[in-house]
């Protein structure tokens, strides 16, 4: 009797037996005695609380995964810093965020189509994927500019620029992409959701970056290489510097 009841008779412990171990069955039960309480409530004051294996891993779960949305918040504001500061500009920050924040709108968007869950291993990833999805960003715009100071016009650039660096992050994200889908024959479904995840976040990325950087390369020229125009030569002065 001690085990479910104190020896004065002012608590008492009620066993709730269930046959999964799911997290979300935990919680449709709280959920259910919650309202209960509330449609029923007890003669005197009352208070219900839950303690458990399961309960604490809903409770831990929820922690988790909120504490890891408010850092991958937190870490897409670092991370922009710090390419304002890389790059000595804030306009050059925000481009190199724009292939990381469309890879992460894309995943996210497609876990929610297909109806998965934000669930740990998704929570975990999450901050992972702002470092994997900028890093072809960042490669991108340093060899644009250090091609563009070389050329002296973006458009003499772009040749250069889909020769080599193009080549170098389309071969790193087909090869790490590629890497992580033996993941899939895992017996573990977290296994299964990070080589998925990855495998998805690199190649988003290495195609946003090759498709959409050079695009707003072109349309923001004039302010990202403001001295470019004024450094170039001008074709009058030369014919008359020859004659």
């Amino acid at each position: 009797l001690w085990h479910f009841v104190t020896p004065d008779y002012r608590r008492a412990s009620i066993w709730v037996q269930l046959t999964s171990g799911d997290n979300r069955d935990m919680s449709r039960v709280v959920e259910a005695l919650n309202d209960f309480i509330a449609t029923n409530p007890p003669p005197a004051s009352l208070q219900a609380r839950w303690f458990g294996l399961n309960y604490i891993n809903v409770v831990w779960q929820e922690k988790m995964v909120s504490g890891m949305a408010m850092a991958l918040f937190g870490s897409f504001v670092v991370v922009l810093l710090l390419m304002a500061l890389l790059f000595r500009s804030l306009l050059w920050g925000l481009l190199c965020m724009i292939p990381l924040t469309v890879t992460i709108g894309a995943i996210y968007g497609l876990i929610g189509i297909v109806g998965k869950n934000y669930d740990m291993p998704v929570a975990v990833l999450s901050a992972l994927s702002l470092g994997l999805a900028v890093d072809y960003a960042i490669h991108f715009l340093a060899r644009t500019r250090a091609t563009q100071a070389e050329t002296g016009s973006w458009r003499r650039s772009v040749a250069p620029m889909f020769g080599e660096p193009a080549r170098a992050i389309t071969r790193n994200a087909i090869v790490l992409g590629v890497g992580f889908l033996p993941l899939l024959a895992a017996p573990l479904v977290p296994y299964q959701t990070v080589g998925v995840f990855i495998a998805a976040i690199l190649l988003t990325a290495g195609l946003s970056t090759l498709l959409i950087l050079p695009a707003l390369v072109t349309l923001l020229q004039r302010w990202l290489f403001p001295g470019a125009r004024r450094a170039a030569p001008n074709p009058q002065n030369q014919e008359e510097g020859v004659q």
